[in-house]
């Protein structure tokens, strides 16, 4: 399933620089490179969180050759829930007029927390792509 395995590294890059656009320009100047308007956009990152999210979802269910059936690829799977969970809930936000308890509580510890969810989405993304033989990666 190389398919999955290209689909959860293109994800978690595109996700990862969604969720930490502001911090990654801040940082890395990528607005010479990436146009913020198509990265911010709500339906951009409403596309882009449901195709990460299943591509996580899909990285904890399958498995490539040679490797435990139990596990998968744990650590990519994962990034990718949290991320693809992470632009929904921005989505949400940005389109929602209720305010609630959970969805206050779910800003706090994601949206409040996107640049190191980004960061670590990306360095979990390189390590994927660099070693995607590894049973936890």
């Amino acid at each position: 399933m190389y398919q999955v395995y290209l689909l959860s590294v293109v994800t978690l890059v595109l996700a990862s620089v969604s969720v930490g656009y502001e911090a990654l320009d801040e940082r890395l100047r990528i607005s010479s490179l990436l146009s913020r308007e198509s990265f911010t956009r709500s339906g951009f990152q409403l596309g882009l969180g449901i195709v990460t999210a299943l591509v996580g979802l899909f990285q904890l269910l399958f498995v490539h050759e040679n490797q435990m059936v139990i596990l998968g690829n744990l650590v990519p799977g994962g990034a990718g829930l949290v991320l693809g969970f992470t632009l929904l809930l921005l989505f949400y936000k940005a389109r929602a007029t209720v305010e609630s308890a959970f969805v206050e509580r779910m800003d706090r510890t994601f949206l409040h927390n996107a640049a190191p969810i980004s960061y670590l989405g990306l360095v979990i993304a390189t390590l994927h792509f660099l070693f995607h033989g590894v049973l936890f990666l």
